[in-house]
């Protein structure tokens, strides 16, 4: 297999290069987060591919055919260093620049079972989250903050390859930072009555999200395994005992547990997108669906 594997990147490099189109900046990511941001600040310069097809979750994904024929042909690999995405950099390595643009974003904690469950319960099967656990949570573009400093760095990456209008690209970079630091602004104004208050997720994508307006996301999800009787009767406890009624479940999941935690609350089930590629409208949206829970009684 890995010799197949190798085989196909090697015929794929040497076909990449035909398809590009004059003018334009091929530039390949893993998640359509950070293909909307590369959008953003690149413009018209840049053609922007996305390797995780839409509906697939990054977690359970094993990339193919289609995603080395994007990554061959691109001038620039920008990853958030997800697992699945490592199997590609590591072929890229010396063929395409790869740049992890969340290298320098401070991650949070991945907290094991053992350790309580307000932020964080992917465990210590790194498969299951996405990236190593010992890396931190891999969720870095569900923050505002975080999405503004990636920006800065697709500039300056994008500055490096197409130097005549790097500073075209700083100025959609910072365009686009003072539009995250606005939304951020008023996310806190909105979210600041229920500083401290516990929302119930399937699966704990929303930890940046969470630390930055002083929440707490609850998974019922550990370790990328469905929750055991017991450990959906301690949700179950939970929840009521934080009077909640909307539990959040992300469309790439099996919303089976959600929906049981929600019928035993005599709760809503609620979809949230962490994928959603418009990082802009999707702030929003997740804010608007908290403040719903919120405010149910």
């Amino acid at each position: 297999m890995k010799i197949c594997f190798g085989l196909l990147c090697a015929l794929l490099l040497c076909i990449g290069s035909s398809q590009l189109c004059a003018g334009e900046i091929p530039v390949c990511t893993g998640l359509a987060p950070i293909a909307h941001i590369v959008s953003t600040v690149g413009g018209d310069r840049v053609r922007v591919s996305t390797m995780l097809p839409s509906g697939r979750s990054p977690h359970d994904y094993a990339p193919g055919t289609r995603e080395l024929r994007l990554a061959m042909g691109a001038k620039l690999f920008l990853t958030t260093n997800m697992l699945y995405e490592q199997r590609i950099t590591r072929v890229l390595k010396g063929k395409v620049p790869v740049i992890d643009i969340s290298a320098k974003i401070r991650r949070i904690p991945l907290e094991t079972e053992g350790k309580g469950h307000h932020h964080h319960h992917c465990g210590l099967d790194h498969h299951s989250c996405g990236g190593d656990a010992a890396a931190g949570d891999p969720h870095v573009w569900l923050s505002p903050v975080n999405c503004a400093l990636m920006a800065e760095q697709i500039a300056l990456e994008l500055g490096k390859i197409a130097p005549e209008h790097k500073a075209e690209f700083l100025r959609r970079a910072a365009d686009f930072g003072k539009k995250m630091r606005k939304l951020h602004e008023n996310n806190l104004k909105l979210l600041a009555p229920y500083k401290g208050r516990s929302f119930f997720v399937y699966h704990p994508a929303f930890g940046y999200f969470a630390q930055l307006y002083g929440l707490k996301q609850c998974a019922i999800e550990l370790g990328g395994r469905e929750a055991a009787p017991g450990r959906m009767a301690a949700v179950i406890r939970e929840a009521r005992k934080a009077g909640v009624k909307v539990v959040f479940v992300q469309k790439q999941f099996n919303p089976a547990s959600a929906k049981a935690l929600a019928n035993a609350i005599r709760g809503e089930v609620l979809e949230l997108d962490p994928l959603e590629g418009n990082v802009e409208s999707n702030f929003n949206a997740i804010c608007q669906a908290l403040l719903k829970g919120f405010g149910k009684k």
